[in-house]
């Protein structure tokens, strides 16, 4: 079994890190060209649209890390109720 985040993650998290990466990506287009066509407010609006990227990655870590949290704790609670069943035979 595969064991990388993005693999086992839940496909909420799947879209919002590559929706993520994707604006990034539009974001440091963006500030490629500002830069090359000295453009103050196309290098703002980069600026702008890279933080907007940053910021949806840090929401899909936030989703992978509750989910796997919820995750640890259902596994935790069934293996307790295996462990309680098992005393009471």
């Amino acid at each position: 079994m595969d064991q990388n985040p993005y693999s086992t993650g839940s496909r909420t998290y799947q879209r919002v890190l590559v929706a993520g990466m994707i604006i990034l990506g539009i974001g440091f287009i963006a500030a490629i060209v500002g830069g090359v066509t000295s453009t103050r407010q196309l290098s703002i609006v980069a600026a702008v649209i890279i933080g907007t990227g940053l910021v949806t990655h840090v929401v899909a870590q936030i989703i992978r890390m509750t989910g796997r949290r919820r995750e640890l704790r259902e596994n935790l609670e069934a293996d307790n109720k295996r462990r309680q069943q098992r005393g009471k035979d």
